[in-house]
């Protein structure tokens, strides 16, 4: 593992934070699954991981037919929002739905792509994007944040959680399950999708020795023997990677991976360099769809902004892009996710 690799992954994300994005139409979008709903509802849930002592957020999106209900419209100097409906209920035009889970990425939170958790509902899934605790911005821990094993035990526990939810487990469809993940949270799909780690210790010596924010007695008190074991979830039949992390994982471990697998990555990621990451996995993995992307910033896949927010970001992030219209790469991203999906996920059940 070289140092600068480290490097560039760990770079401060200083402006991800609580995050949403105004909803974008697309046009010529595939109506395969397509349904006209007159709402999108959400809900977060907050559960505990008591096995690990850890609390576990989510924030769920889902089909509604509610159109009398009130917009939840938070009160955001930064990001823009989604049309959405605070805890109204959920469309019953469809025996069960398609379950995807979504992964930040570091310092991120739950809501960091809520641009394509509406295009998804608009399209007949549900999303449930989970926040993971020490790695999001509002209670960053760096010690917290080495164990990034924690994040896939996060999601296989949150798929736990939902298929038992009263109010949820009959609209889900235990065998219509997709994952998608940027950044770290790519790694968190590799994990879920098999891939295994290899000298975590010597990874965490490395990022204590760039941003020097851990004591070396505390990283050399931790237990990386959890690193080592396999995370693989078979629940989960559909993994989407966005400008993925791959550094925990050697070449060779992404063989082992036999679900299918879709990439959207730029040659031009500023974060994680195309050729340290993305091109591992296009050399090592038989990958099923990939959209390699030119002259897009790592942080394209972010919400959009409002004018004064992107002002804002500028001014306490070196590292913020100097223009944030993101309107037609979210498009374009929008229509390949959705596809790939609809290609990998079974049929469903419709009344």
């Amino acid at each position: 593992m070289h140092t600068q690799r480290i490097k560039q992954f760990f770079l401060p994300f200083l402006f991800l934070f609580y995050i949403a994005l105004a909803p974008i139409s697309l046009l010529g979008m595939s109506k395969q699954i397509a349904l006209q709903h007159k709402a999108i509802g959400v809900q977060t849930l907050q559960y505990e991981d008591s096995k690990r002592s850890r609390p576990v957020v989510v924030e769920l999106w889902y089909p509604s037919d509610d159109n009398n209900a009130p917009l939840d419209i938070p009160t955001d100097k930064i990001w823009l929002h989604p049309k959405e409906k605070r805890g109204v209920k959920i469309s019953e035009k469809e025996k069960s739905y398609p379950l995807v889970l979504m992964s930040h990425g570091h310092k991120g939170d739950r809501r960091e792509r809520s641009w394509l958790s509406e295009l998804l509902v608009e399209q007949g899934f549900i999303v449930a994007s989970v926040e993971h605790f020490g790695s999001a911005w509002s209670e960053y821990n760096p010690l917290a944040t080495i164990a990034f094993w924690d994040r896939a035990l996060d999601i296989s526990f949150v798929i736990d959680q939902l298929l038992e939810n009263e109010t949820f487990k009959n609209h889900l469809d235990p065998e219509n399950i997709g994952f998608i993940g940027y950044s770290l949270g790519g790694m968190t799909g590799l994990a879920l999708a098999g891939a295994q780690a290899k000298n975590p210790e010597e990874i965490a010596l490395k990022y204590q020795h760039e941003v020097k924010d851990i004591p070396v007695d505390k990283i050399q008190q931790i237990d990386y023997s959890p690193a080592n074991q396999n995370y693989k979830d078979p629940r989960i039949k559909a993994f989407l990677l966005l400008c993925p992390a791959t550094f925990a994982f050697p070449s060779d471990t992404f063989r082992q991976i036999k679900v299918p697998v879709g990439l959207v990555a730029s040659l031009d990621d500023e974060i994680l360099p195309h050729k340290e990451h993305a091109e591992r996995l296009l050399n090592n993995l038989p990958i099923q769809r990939t959209k390699i992307l030119n002259h897009i910033s790592h942080y394209a896949f972010l919400n959009q902004t409002t004018e004064n927010g992107l002002k804002i970001l500028q001014a306490i992030s070196k590292t913020c892009p100097k223009k944030w219209n993101w309107g037609p790469i979210h498009q374009r991203t929008g229509k390949f996710v959705i596809r790939f999906f609809q290609e990998n996920l079974k049929s469903r059940q419709v009344d």
